[in-house]
């Protein structure tokens, strides 16, 4: 079954922009429309994935209060940096 069409209006001015555009790649108007859309839903479904961890992280403190001190984290990753560079000796 073929995709359903969706309309988009767009001002004349963005249309020859993208015509302009589409010319120079040797690609259609419609394929960089799609791209633009496949590109900008990955970053915003990345940024709600993100969002979402951060509030199970909240959540998670609020209910148990647990943290991780500055200096701990300091010495956590000058032990992942020594190590990287005992790998690469």
């Amino acid at each position: 079954m073929p995709n359903p069409t969706v309309a988009l209006r767009l001002n004349e001015d963005t249309q020859n922009r993208l015509k302009a555009l589409g010319q120079r790649r040797d690609r259609s108007p419609h394929y960089l429309m799609k791209e633009a859309v496949e590109k900008y839903l990955a970053t915003e479904e990345a940024l709600e994935a993100e969002r979402d961890l951060m509030q199970a992280r909240w959540e998670r403190f609020e209910l148990t209060g647990e943290t991780v001190t500055h200096d701990d984290v300091k010495a956590w990753a000058a032990g992942l940096a020594a190590k990287s560079d005992h790998s690469q000796s």
